[in-house]
């Protein structure tokens, strides 16, 4: 059975006809044919796959870590749940350490999980998981043909079918024709080069990576003397979270794989580190030397199984999705960044927007504006995230900046963006429509905050200091959390959800303003403890420009941010007391 047939005197008797060829079988195409299946079927599916299985477990991919968006997509979209939890690890989220040159490890400060949340996020074995996803979408009668070689894709116009040209794994050509076409080649971007949609990012970001033998331990860089830091995180379970350690334009990844192994990565902002000088593995393990010595003192135990470096690693489009009937999902789409894991959650994106327009299709109900709609949804997602993380890599060396920049940023996904895939928003124009509505002027109010975060790591100041910080324990990040990140919503509890997280939005956003003023300017609190309820949207690190900006009109509800200030202070040393400038009285005898 299939979703539409050939028309008949379309197809030679000797051209197979799908509904949907995929071009390639990694993640994103592999997951696309389960998710297509679970939803259609009747559909019928080729994977046209350059891999031949079992895949190396170490095959220079990165993609292992997710977060909430992605942990949704695999186990309860993709129906993995039992699955994941058997053949990988649970993540306990993301973590930071921000080292001190000449300091020990157990020195910096440190953000991240003390125990698991509710919700499973994982850190998967890419290896592991693509050998599984072959034997299962072969079960569910995907065709998959593996060792095969796209060699050229002719679009058909108007209503006709395309035309995919391949090599098998045998090198006999073959040609298969279909209703819908899906690029899934990854970096190679066949579509986007064949009809000119890439689009280049600003700035040159580079990134190297490998994968050791074995498990590569945070938790060993510090003495078991060291009681208290060890106590922090029960259990020696550090090392399942990625963890971060961050310096000025530059943070390494540590990911702890199902298979035993361990990944390591360098990324860095081609304005502070050159690529050249890791492009290699000694070139990387001597710049691991340089910047993250218990990284490089580690790897002496370690058995390197793969090593890859890529230049310039970001890209955007203009166009992903096409009422012409083919799509562009996972890297073959776009790439931000590798920063807060969202390459899972982007195919989780792709493939959802994809499959609901190949849905409507197959309905008779396909529109040109909602494809243009959900191809620009998935693009928002990208540029936004390529825009928010690389205007930050210049103060990743920050403790104080970086950590109120990733609770901000938490805040913002675990209110606007995860909800997106827990209740299919995007994917349903009533509760779309609903949402936007009740969040008018959200993206502005990210933008000024980020503008925030950049005038701040220009001025001097970072007076306070902090040891660790357990995100999921401050009481405005828990509530959205649990609030959120809940499926099977009505439209009215969307738009009630979405109304309360504009309120915590801009308390928060107001509450990280008044820190910076206080940690860069602090003759100017004064001033503004004359106006508890400012603007949130003229917040700033230029006085000049408060009144101007409208810094002291507000045009919402007056509230108190002192809930998310207390919250946030809390968890900083005090700042340093300001010098007494008074003079000092004179003696008597001087008086006289």
């Amino acid at each position: 059975m299939t979703l539409f047939g050939p028309e008949p005197t379309e197809t030679p008797e000797d051209t197979p006809w799908y509904d949907v060829v995929v071009c390639g079988g990694g993640l994103a195409g592999a997951t696309f044919a389960r998710h297509l299946r679970r939803k259609q079927p009747d559909a019928s599916v080729l994977v046209i796959d350059g891999q031949t299985y079992p895949v190396p477990l170490a095959a220079h991919k990165v993609g292992e870590s997710t977060v909430d968006i992605a942990g949704f997509y695999f186990s309860s979209v993709l129906g993995l749940a039992d699955y994941m939890a058997d053949k990988h690890l649970p993540k306990l989220g993301l973590r930071y350490f921000f080292g001190r040159a000449g300091e020990p490890f157990a020195n910096a400060p440190e953000i991240g999980l003390s125990a698991l949340p509710g919700r499973s996020t994982y850190q998967i074995d890419r290896g592991v998981l693509e050998n599984d996803l072959y034997e299962m979408n072969c079960e569910a009668g995907v065709e998959i043909g593996t060792g095969s070689m796209v060699r050229e894709v002719d679009l058909g116009p108007g209503s006709a079918s395309h035309l995919v040209h391949y090599v098998d794994g045998d090198g006999t050509p073959r040609s298969a024709r279909c209703r819908w076409v899906v690029d899934a080649m990854g970096r190679a971007r066949y579509l986007q080069r064949k009809l000119g949609l890439q689009r280049p990012t600003e700035g040159q970001f580079n990134a190297a990576w490998f994968r050791v033998e074995g498990r590569l331990d945070v938790e060993d860089f510090v003495s078991d003397d060291n009681a208290e830091w060890h106590e922090r995180v029960p259990g020696r379970r550090r090392r399942l979270s990625t963890v971060h350690l961050m310096g000025p334009g530059y943070w390494v990844w540590l990911i702890p794989l199902g298979s035993g192994n361990t990944s390591v990565g360098i990324v860095t902002s081609g304005e502070l580190h050159d690529i050249d000088g890791m492009s290699t593995l000694p070139g990387a393990v001597e710049w691991l030397e340089r910047h993250e010595p218990a990284v490089a003192s580690a790897l002496v135990h370690h058995e390197v199984l793969d090593f890859l470096a890529v230049r310039d690693y970001s890209y955007t489009s203009s166009q992903v999705f096409s009422a012409d009937r083919w799509g562009c999902v996972g890297e073959a789409a776009a790439f931000a960044d590798p920063f807060y894991s969202p390459g899972s959650n982007m195919i989780a994106f792709e493939n959802s927007a994809l499959i609901e327009l190949i849905c409507e299709d197959a309905r008779n109900e396909l529109r040109p504006e909602r494809v243009d709609e959900l191809s620009r949804f998935v693009l928002g997602q990208n540029d936004w995230l390529e825009y928010n993380i690389h205007s930050s890599y210049s103060y990743f060396g920050e403790p104080l900046i970086m950590a109120l920049s990733f609770l901000w940023d938490t805040l913002l996904s675990w209110t606007t963006a995860t909800p997106q895939i827990y209740n299919g928003i995007f994917l349903d124009e009533e509760k779309a429509a609903a949402v936007r509505s009740a969040t008018p002027g959200l993206y502005a109010l990210t933008v000024q905050v980020k503008r925030l975060f950049k005038q701040w790591e220009r001025k001097a100041g970072r007076g306070r200091d902090f040891r660790f910080i357990d995100y999921y324990k401050i009481p405005f990040l828990r509530e959205a959390y649990e609030r959120n990140l809940v499926e099977g919503k009505s439209v009215d509890e969307l738009v009630a959800d979405h109304r309360h997280s504009m309120e915590v939005l801009e308390e928060v956003a107001q509450a990280i303003f008044r820190i910076a003023v206080e940690d860069t300017m602090p003759e100017r609190r004064a001033h503004l403890d004359e106006h508890p309820w400012l603007n949130a949207w003229a917040i700033g690190l230029d006085p000049e420009r408060w009144q101007t900006d409208g810094l002291f009109k507000p045009s919402t509800p007056p509230r108190s941010p002192d809930r998310a200030y207390t919250s946030l202070t809390a968890l900083f040393d005090a700042p340093p007391a300001e010098p007494d400038t008074t003079p000092a009285a004179l003696p008597i005898e001087l008086r006289l």
